[in-house]
């Protein structure tokens, strides 16, 4: 029976759509004394709005693709964790075999596929022992808090971003208990602080950029960065400053007038940036200045820089240590590759994990005298330090074999296309292909040089019915030329994707067909030359 809570003040004489009213009813923590009692009866006791919403403060997500295999989001400032904590998560994830995966996700974070709903308080208790936690990491909360993956170890860093991810966490989690003060928010909440001048994390709501003014180092805020299905865009300037002390006043402050504020009856148009842009940014400044106090002007924090690959072994600023970047292939781990990086972080490294916004991972602590045998490991044909071009900037969401939202399979499209265009196509750099199964783009779609989004089409050459396609958008970049994607085209069945992908690659990003070895005078040879354009005339006709 659900308990009816008075009704928080923020909510008051508005009008609240289906999902606010269940959220006005009963906030989602107050599930938590009634977790045990759900495992006993099983989900298909449970009210459904428990079931299907409140879980979601506690990590747990109904899955409608999978009934009764959940998904579980983890919460991992910063994204570090330790060895032991990376073997905790893989023996959750190895306790439900072919059903069990990870995914490593765009928010340096994980999330855990195919629990059951009885194992719950056990896996909760055990996350808990490891210190690490689940707590409104979904839905209308504030969601995990990012950082420099390199942060303490960056040589290029200006400050290191481990105390400010955690001391947000805590604030905005109370400690990883729950924290109701900013549990039932008009839409979710993103933060993030930088590290170095290339962290580019403009795609949140909150950004917080290291910054000195008159000799202290502090932060320059900037605000309002949105990826969903009604707008896409990065955050914007506030033309504030505040000392390190200050940024979980300067939290709640922001937080707390989108949440009393915000819009709870047409929900597409809860999101923060929607807020922002109704009052207008000078005008906000001016409302937080009311609760604040008066912000001091941000001296020039800016993103300057391209962000750098991770990938391959670099040195640390410690003297004699190292890390290694290796790429993931779109993000998915099983329970045996989360052991094998836990171990390799113990024998090579110094027992620590790191993720990435691009699905990744970086093992640091790595001395010189442990480069060799590390090179030599076997785990680096899973995880290479140097992955092609293409599936280097590879980054999907989940895809349709879990979520129902999604209108396609991106994660082992993506998959399958990186390696077929790797294969296929030299391509100079590292280039950018975000992949997201809808709108909500969980793939961060727009952020990418090329963008997917998941959708239907009509079935190509006459055919009846739909198909599964993608809209496609061009020129999202990040660093001094942050620009979100344009929609270049729309609705490209999925049996034409591959064919506009490497005409594209070849058009607009420098690749080149990939020539197979032959003697240099043969046929087929001069063929490839003159296809590839390397023959000392590439117009010159075959017949010579």
């Amino acid at each position: 029976m659900t308990t009816i809570a008075p009704i928080k003040p923020y909510l008051e004489g508005k009008k609240l759509n289906k999902i606010e009213q269940n959220k006005a009813a009963k906030d989602g923590l107050a599930i938590g004394p009634d977790i045990e009692t759900f495992a006993e009866i099983g989900w298909e006791q449970m009210d459904k709005t428990d079931l299907q919403l409140r879980l979601k403060w506690y990590g747990m997500f109904w899955r409608p693709k999978t009934p009764g295999k959940f998904m579980l989001r983890l919460r991992i400032p910063n994204g570090i964790l330790n060895a032991k904590q990376m073997r905790v998560i893989a023996s959750i994830v190895a306790r439900y075999g072919e059903d069990g995966s990870c995914d490593i996700t765009t928010r340096q974070n994980f999330q855990l596929r195919g629990i059951l709903l009885n194992d719950l308080p056990e896996i909760l208790r055990r996350l808990k022992e490891a210190e690490l936690s689940t707590i409104q990491s979904g839905f209308d909360n504030p969601r995990n808090v990012t950082g420099n993956p390199l942060a303490g170890i960056d040589p290029e860093e200006i400050i290191d971003t481990r105390p400010y991810t955690t001391e947000l966490e805590n604030f905005l989690t109370n400690h990883q208990e729950g924290n109701p003060e900013f549990s039932n928010l008009p839409r979710k909440w993103n933060t993030a602080v930088a590290g170095a001048r290339d962290n580019f994390l403009l795609h949140n709501d909150l950004i917080f950029h290291p910054v000195e003014r008159d000799g202290v180092m502090g932060f320059g805020v900037w605000v309002g960065g949105i990826l969903s299905s009604q707008m896409n865009d990065y955050a914007l300037p506030l033309n504030a400053w505040v000392k390190p002390d200050e940024i979980c006043k300067l939290t709640a402050t922001i937080v707390t007038l989108w949440r009393d504020n915000g819009e709870r009856n047409n929900r597409p148009k809860g999101r923060f940036r929607m807020y922002l842009d109704s009052v207008g940014l000078e005008n906000f400044r001016s409302l937080i200045e009311e609760k604040f106090g008066s912000l001091t002007e941000d001296p020039g924090s800016v993103f300057d820089n391209t962000p750098r690959s991770a990938y391959g072994i670099h040195s640390q600023k410690q003297d004699g240590l190292h890390y290694a970047g290796l790429h993931v292939p779109v993000g998915r781990l099983s329970a045996e590759d989360l052991q094998d990086l836990a171990s390799a972080s113990l024998e090579y490294g110094n027992g620590e994990i790191r993720l990435t916004e691009d699905q990744n991972v970086i093992l640091p602590g790595l001395p010189k005298t442990k480069l060799e045998s590390f090179q030599a490991d076997p785990l680096l044909q899973r995880f290479p330090l140097k992955p092609g071009p293409i599936a280097a900037g590879t980054v999907s969401c989940t895809g349709s074999t879990y979520c129902s939202f999604a209108q396609t399979n991106t994660k082992d499209q993506a998959l399958a296309m990186a390696r077929e265009l790797d294969q296929e196509l030299e391509i100079p750099e590292e280039l950018k292909v975000h992949w997201t199964g809808c709108p909500n783009s969980c793939g961060q779609a727009y952020m990418g040089a090329i963008g997917l989004t998941g959708t239907k089409a009509r079935a190509p050459d006459g055919a009846k019915g739909m198909v599964e396609a993608y809209d496609l958008s061009l020129g999202g970049q990040q660093g001094p030329s942050a620009a979100v994607g344009k929609l270049y085209r729309k609705g490209i069945p999925g049996s034409e994707l591959k064919s506009v992908l490497r005409d594209l690659l070849i058009e607009r990003f420098g690749a080149r067909p990939r020539s197979l070895k032959a003697e240099p005078n043969d046929p087929f040879s001069r063929f490839m030359n003159w296809f590839n354009g390397l023959g000392e005339n590439s117009s010159q006709s075959l017949s010579n």
